[in-house]
């Protein structure tokens, strides 16, 4: 297969080169599209008011690869585009360095880049490491295996457009996860909003607790019991309710 390999933690970034790597010796082609610096949290955001600029750049393994002044939606769509002439079988976010569990999905510029290769008619696999704190050690090899794995089985079974297989794996070695586990996805909120002032007019985002509600079926819970875990997205932001009440509305 061709893989087109992207990230929303940047073109340098350790979990990328992992990535690149696992396919590479898998015996598949790697193409690279990656934002130039680290782009976390940037959700499915894309430029939309001035140029993008792809600055060819090496990469161990890849046959090509780009560095892009964007968003890692920014680099899916246009790395799609750039490999037009020898398309990609199948586009692969991460390996993020951190969980995309839950209501993280929303926040995540790894799912977001996925989605948006989905949403442009490429299958797509958003992939993280789900290691614990901002400085953990990481050791990127098991999730590469299992990435690997994992994009072999979703190739054969692409999903609707606008939809991608999202797959997080414990920060434990390869031989020591218990399995791959389909897993809801888990009801963590952010809670209240905290900052911290740091000069007039001037604050910092803080980390709170996250807001969880325990669901031994969900996701985060089959991560803590060592399990890795691959769950269906969709773009489809619809609750899931009945709406017979919305009509009593009125004008």
């Amino acid at each position: 297969m061709h893989i087109l390999l992207t990230n929303d933690d940047g073109v340098r970034a350790d979990g990328l080169r992992a990535l690149c790597a696992g396919f590479v010796g898998a015996g598949h082609r790697v193409s690279v599209c990656a934002p130039d610096r680290e782009r976390s949290a940037a959700s499915h955001s894309v430029t939309l008011k001035k140029p993008l600029r792809a600055e060819p750049v090496d990469f161990p393994g890849a046959e090509r690869a780009w560095q892009v002044d964007g968003t890692p939606a920014d680099c899916a769509s246009l790395g799609l585009w750039l490999t037009r002439e020898d398309p990609v079988d199948l586009v692969v976010a991460g390996i993020n360095y951190g969980m995309n569990l839950g209501a993280a999905c929303v926040y995540s510029g790894t799912v977001g880049a996925a989605m948006e290769a989905s949403m442009c008619g490429a299958p797509a696999l958003a992939v993280s490491l789900c290691v614990d704190g901002w400085d953990a050690p990481a050791d990127f090899a098991p999730a590469a295996r299992l990435a690997v794995r994992v994009a072999e089985w979703a190739a054969a079974r692409p999903l609707p457009m606008g939809c991608l297989y999202n797959l997080n794996v414990p920060p434990i070695p390869y031989e020591a996860i218990r399995g791959l586990a389909p897993g809801r996805l888990a009801p963590v909120f952010m809670g209240a909003p905290s900052y911290r002032p740091v000069e007039a007019d001037t604050y910092r985002f803080e980390f709170n607790a996250p807001v969880s509600l325990e669901v031994p079926e969900a996701d985060a819970s089959l991560i803590g019991q060592g399990y890795a875990t691959i769950t269906r997205l969709t773009w489809d932001c619809r609750l899931n309710a009945p709406e017979d009440d919305l009509r009593d509305i009125g004008m």
